[in-house]
């Protein structure tokens, strides 16, 4: 007897356009009813209906196929827990006597309402500061010696993080500064304000110090390929999105992979703020090339006691992204879910994929394309750059596109322009010097 699926495959191959398409219910319950059958072969089954179906009436008309395999065969993972929950754990393993005044902190935090007197700390902040001071507890159970430091135990402690580093597994000068500060921040609050040193204090200055002399460990000059580069690879991908034969989640995911490079380097944001871009929330498409950017402070490196007051709040033009936004929300993100998160989880994660993820993601893109991995804050290197080397204003313009404070923080961190301007100028030079122009066939 002949099953359901060799039937409706025999009928698809003998289908014309101007036949009528199964619909979503329909596919549904066909697939529902062969996988009570045959298990999760069913799902391979579906795959290849979907594939002759778009032989017949186009990727466009049969889409649908594709939500309907992803609804069935994707079981949505829960969301994680409140990261604040597992803040209080790590200060639950910190020795008793510190313990009081962390928590309290903690508690304090968690509310995020600021109190005079009182700093408050993101939970980021606050996982590496009590990580630091796990360390620092453990390096005095070592050695015995008391969890309040002194001049020389402090510097002492920072040396042997430094030459404690290997090749595999390096540990900076900045790594060390950081760690000295969040050490004496954590203990400062631990106990009080009690047994503060001014020699500690300056034992981390001058950490922090020296590391501003040191190169960045994950930076390197050839991950400045440019922004213009970076935001034509995005639009490459979204054409070969909207080229694949068969319309489903494979191809809504390199769409997507496209708009992350795109969106990052038209909104040369942090990681954190892109994963908070969601439709009509967040990010609006106000009409024409017009776009609306609404960020709250939570997904912004700001102080914590900022965060409830101040955002980002801007309107850019930009035609070509635009439009692509448009045609993404219609035919490419209901692919993902429901949702209307910018960037959703292939997995079936509700929400946004991680900060994290996103920099992961696109050093795998441009080490593909570039021989470079990229991550998505060095994204923000390449527009400062090129921004400062082409824009009315130099570094300024560039501070203002990454909001920061300070232009010294641009052009120390960011604004790499004299050096790529010096490399363009050297190659134009050595072009000038060849006297016999032939090109090679080899």
């Amino acid at each position: 007897m002949d099953n359901q699926h060799l039937a409706l495959l025999r009928a698809f191959r003998g289908a014309s356009p101007l036949d009528r398409i199964p619909t979503r219910e329909d596919m549904a319950a066909h697939l529902a009813a062969r996988h009570e059958c045959v298990g999760e072969t069913a799902f391979a089954e579906f795959s290849y209906l979907h594939k002759v179906a778009a032989e017949v009436w186009g990727p466009e008309a049969t889409v649908h196929f594709a939500r309907v395999l992803r609804d069935a065969s994707v079981v949505s993972k829960p969301r994680d827990a409140c990261c604040w929950n597992s803040v209080e754990r790590q200060a639950g393993v910190l020795p008793e006597e510190l313990r009081p005044r962390l928590l309290e902190q903690i508690a304090l935090s968690r509310k995020g309402r600021a109190v005079l007197g009182r700093t408050i700390w993101s939970v980021d902040y606050t996982k590496s500061v009590l990580r630091a001071l796990s360390a620092w507890c453990h390096h005095c159970h070592v050695k015995g010696i008391s969890l309040h430091p002194t001049a020389g135990s402090l510097h002492g402690y920072a040396c042997g993080l430094v030459d404690a580093g290997d090749e595999s597994d390096p540990v900076t000068i900045g790594t060390a500064a950081n760690y000295l500060q969040r050490i004496l921040a954590g203990l400062a609050v631990a106990t009080g304000g009690a047994g503060r040193s001014q020699a500690c204090a300056f034992v981390a200055i001058d950490w922090r110090e020296r590391a501003k002399g040191e190169a960045a460990a994950t930076k390197t000059g050839r991950q400045l390929v440019g922004a213009s580069a970076l935001y034509t690879l995005g639009f490459r991908l979204i054409d070969e999105a909207r080229d694949r034969p068969l319309r489903g989640v494979r191809a809504a995911t390199i769409f997507r992979n496209g708009l992350i490079l795109a969106v990052g380097t038209a909104l040369p944001e942090r990681a954190r703020a892109l994963t908070w871009l969601e439709f009509d929330r967040t990010l609006t498409l106000i009409g024409g090339p017009y776009i609306h950017v609404d960020l709250p402070g939570e997904a912004l490196k700001y102080p914590e006691a900022r965060k409830a007051q101040e955002g980002y709040d801007v309107v850019f033009e930009n035609a070509g992204l635009a439009e692509a936004l448009r045609e993404y929300r219609a035919d490419f993100r209901p692919l993902f879910d429901d949702g209307l998160h910018l960037f959703p989880s292939v997995h079936g994660k509700p929400g946004s994929i991680r900060a994290s993820q996103l920099g992961a993601l696109t050093g795998n893109l441009t080490e593909r394309e570039f021989g470079v991995r990229i991550p998505l804050h060095r994204l923000r290197d390449n527009v400062a750059t090129e921004a400062s080397e082409n824009l009315i204003g130099g570094a300024y313009a560039a501070k203002t596109l990454l909001r920061h404070v300070d232009e010294s923080i641009t052009r120390r961190h960011y604004d790499h322009s004299e050096g790529m301007k010096a490399a363009e100028e050297f190659e134009d030079f050595v072009e000038k010097l060849r006297t016999v122009r032939t090109e090679l066939i080899l």
